[in-house]
């Protein structure tokens, strides 16, 4: 959400935006900005870099949203951003690291920070290497959107001590790590001594004791 002194800035046309990237490798935490100046933030200095490009951002809503994009890097020797430095890459611990996009809004007149929004978090997928015949390398990486999470499997199970850390006095769970058996006979009675034929009716099971013993 926008703070309303960058609304009101937005809305006078008067905004000053400059897009930041975060990637959480294994091998370090890195953070550029599109600006000529580095800029501290949450404890990372994000060093000026204008030459990563930034996919359209995928929109939508629910499980189902296309949040994909791609980071392109071009090579320029400028920079110091030979093809071979491109290839160094390959060097750090990049796959399924998280990745984060955000817009750092400045005001117009005073350059101070006013607020910084993430506009798409995902992961690395891959990084492919691009090598024209008569130059123009670059790298792109493919980045998979937030909504892989909700397809992971969450290998926690919940339990009552989880549900008394959201509300004491609740004991829904309480029985849901016990185990019962159960036996459940009926049909019509046979003969004084005579057990029920298992053709007629006669059931034995286990039972967990988890939302079905809240019945017992």
């Amino acid at each position: 959400m926008l703070s309303n002194d960058v609304k009101d800035l937005y809305d006078a046309g008067r905004i000053s935006t400059r897009q930041m990237i975060r990637l959480d490798f294994g091998t370090g935490t890195y953070g550029f900005i599109a600006d000529k100046d580095a800029l501290t933030h949450a404890g990372l200095t994000y060093q000026p870099f204008g030459l990563i490009e930034v996919s359209d951002l995928g929109g939508g809503l629910g499980t189902s949203a296309d949040g994909n994009f791609t980071l392109r890097l071009a090579e320029s020797r400028d920079f110091g951003l030979t093809p071979e430095m491109l290839t160094e890459i390959e060097n750090e611990d990049y796959r399924d690291r998280p990745v984060r996009v955000m817009d750092a809004h400045f005001h117009p007149d005073t350059g101070a920070l006013l607020q910084v929004e993430t506009v798409a978090r995902g992961y690395v997928d891959t990084i492919q290497h691009h090598f024209g015949p008569d130059g123009g390398a670059y790298i792109e990486a493919a980045c998979e959107g937030r909504q892989l999470d909700y397809s992971r499997k969450n290998g926690r199970y919940r339990s009552i001590s989880d549900q008394k850390r959201r509300d004491p006095g609740d004991r829904f769970f309480e029985h849901a790590a016990t185990a019962g058996r159960l036996e459940l006979i009926w049909g019509r009675a046979g003969p004084s001594g005579a057990q029920p034929s298992p053709n007629r009716g006669q059931w034995a099971g286990s039972v967990k004791s988890g939302f079905l013993g809240l019945f017992r």
